[in-house]
């Protein structure tokens, strides 16, 4: 299968380690992966996608990308309950109108069917507040799982939201690790 990553965070953190481990895997079990770190690229579309007609050239890189991709993995950290304004911009310029979706006379068509997404969050706020807060956790799982991959015909096949992250034990940690190669594995195994 073909993956892109979609990374967001801008430093060395955990999410760089689980990015790593998750492409180390994919590779392992024989898939294809292609990462894009909007911080390394320092992704910033332009206000308007249209010049002249032209979509901008790093925004038709992107969208090449997702088309060849089978599954659309995001890695990032939430802040203040939602997604980096990079990833932000990032969905709200590459994800457009006429590539991802289309509005007709019966409403709106998703254009990127038959895609698999995963995302991969981290939180500072502890396990027990998002836990027992349903407006964080279903305010976020509503903007990128119905907002964004329901909106454009993707499939969402796994979310793992890590917390507690603010000063993390090494046993807490080794535990993120562990699971989150556990279901890479489970959901992509080995090509055969």
């Amino acid at each position: 299968m073909n993956h892109l990553i979609i990374f967001a965070h801008p430093q060395q953190s955990l999410n760089q380690t689980l990015l790593d481990l998750v492409v180390s895997t994919l590779l392992t079990n024989g898939h294809d992966v292609t990462v894009r770190d909007l911080y390394a690229l320092n992704f910033q579309p332009e206000l308007s996608t249209e010049h002249n007609g032209d979509v901008p050239k790093n925004v038709q890189t992107e969208q090449m990308l997702i088309q060849k991709a089978d599954v659309l993995t995001f890695i990032f950290p939430i802040w203040w309950t939602g997604l980096p304004t990079i990833l932000k911009h990032y969905v709200e310029h590459v994800f457009s109108e006429g590539f991802a979706y289309r509005i007709t006379e019966h409403g709106f068509e998703n254009l990127l069917r038959h895609k698999k997404g995963v995302i991969i969050n981290t939180h500072d706020a502890p396990r027990t507040f998002l836990g027992s807060n349903l407006t964080v956790t279903s305010s976020h799982h509503m903007t990128t799982d119905t907002d964004v991959f329901h909106f454009i015909g993707v499939e969402p096949v796994e979310r793992l939201l890590f917390s507690s992250m603010d000063q993390a034990p090494a046993d807490y940690i080794h535990e993120i690790l562990q699971e989150t190669k556990e279901t890479v594995d489970q959901l992509f195994p080995p090509a055969v």
